[in-house]
């Protein structure tokens, strides 16, 4: 580990930070239910009745979690240079005619039945558009409910890693959220009979700028965000300075594939793999080439966010003030040229995600 350059345990916590921040820029999602076509104003899950994440964050929620290195949520491996194995993979390399052929359902199948494999699809559209009830301002509550490691603790990071992980389960990350009008005012979208379908109604974006701000600012203090000197579909770059940190870190996010499904007016699916680079910002070293990053002080990941969306509407006029979610990511080892380790790592998950977990979020109407 390089430790002299810079902290790698820092640098774990921000990789643990961005990791949520993916989550918020792309997707939002909802406790899977609902195929039929209509809106309750009450969800029910297999197991218990979700009306409302509860409002106020318990003693080992925001504070606490910045308190605690910042949602420590990632793997510990060498921090050098990696080869996106993505880039490489020949079913990715023909992403675009696979996703052609692909029907809605994927990504629920993907989120309820824990799929381990790489996604199938490729990048389908040139930024995540949202249903019109989406616009505006939310106050977001997103409760961590489970972590999984399906390659086993070593991999994940190691027991202690893995132990603050588990502790994370039950708590609650507030934060606001705001979607934009976009360009585009219809939507091509697949039926599950395989059938097209055009829906002719305004679509919206997220407000990206916005959301990284605020949602390092509730997980790391009001005065964490330096800057955001680049905030588009498929790239996305902030200057951070955590509290306690003592040094300036640069996070940056990277769109390899996206997908959207537009089930019905009611569901929204949709879900988005990134690669994840952490580096200190003086680094001369530090690359963001999407495919073959340098050798460098940097941390690279890549992880898959697939959310799952419903809406409650308003029995008497239909409006939506609440919005339901249920959202997966499973994060992926990249193999190393350089590092012995970091390649056997990879080797040893097969494919498959090394750190799994999922997500209940609410979002609740603001403006």
């Amino acid at each position: 580990f390089p430790s002299k350059i810079f902290n790698i345990k820092t640098m774990m916590l921000l990789t643990s930070l961005w990791k949520r921040i993916c989550i918020l820029l792309w997707y939002m999602n909802y406790t899977s239910l609902m195929s039929h076509g209509y809106c309750p104003t009450q969800i029910t899950t297999k197991s218990h009745t979700t009306t409302q994440l509860h409002s106020h964050h318990s003693p080992s929620s925001i504070e606490s979690i910045s308190r605690r290195d910042i949602l420590q949520k990632i793997t510990t491996t060498a921090a050098t240079s990696f080869i996106p194995f993505v880039a490489s993979s020949p079913k990715l390399a023909n992403a675009e005619d696979v996703s052609s052929e692909l029907q809605n359902g994927l990504l629920e199948v993907r989120v309820l039945e824990n799929v381990l494999s790489s996604p199938p699809y490729g990048i389908e559209s040139s930024d995540v558009l949202y249903p019109s009830y989406f616009n505006g301002v939310w106050n977001v509550q997103s409760k961590t409910t489970e972590v999984l490691a399906p390659c086993g603790i070593t991999l994940f990071g190691g027991n202690s890693t893995f132990t603050k992980a588990q502790n994370e389960i039950g708590t609650t990350l507030l934060y606001k959220a705001r979607f934009i009008p976009s360009a585009y005012s219809s939507s091509k979208n697949s039926n599950n009979d395989g059938s097209d379908e055009t829906t002719s109604q305004p679509m919206v974006i997220a407000d990206r700028e916005y959301n990284v701000i605020e949602i390092v600012k509730s997980a790391m203090g009001s005065n964490s965000v330096l800057d955001v000197p680049l905030s588009t579909p498929n790239k996305v770059s902030v200057l951070l300075s955590p509290n306690g940190a003592n040094q300036v870190f640069r996070a940056d996010l990277l769109a390899l594939n996206r997908r959207s499904e537009y089930i019905n007016s009611c569901e929204f699916h949709c879900s988005e793999v990134v690669r994840q680079i952490i580096s200190p910002a003086n680094s001369n070293q530090a690359s963001t080439n999407a495919i073959s990053p340098q050798r460098s002080t940097s941390l690279f990941k890549e992880i898959e966010t697939t959310s799952l969306y419903t809406v409650v509407r308003n029995e008497k006029d239909g409006s939506v003030n609440s919005i339901f979610c249920r959202q997966r990511s499973a994060t992926f080892l990249l193999p190393s040229q350089q590092d012995p380790l970091a390649l056997k790592m990879w080797e040893m998950s097969r494919g498959r995600p090394i750190d799994v977990r999922f997500y209940d979020v609410s979002y609740t109407k603001k403006i």
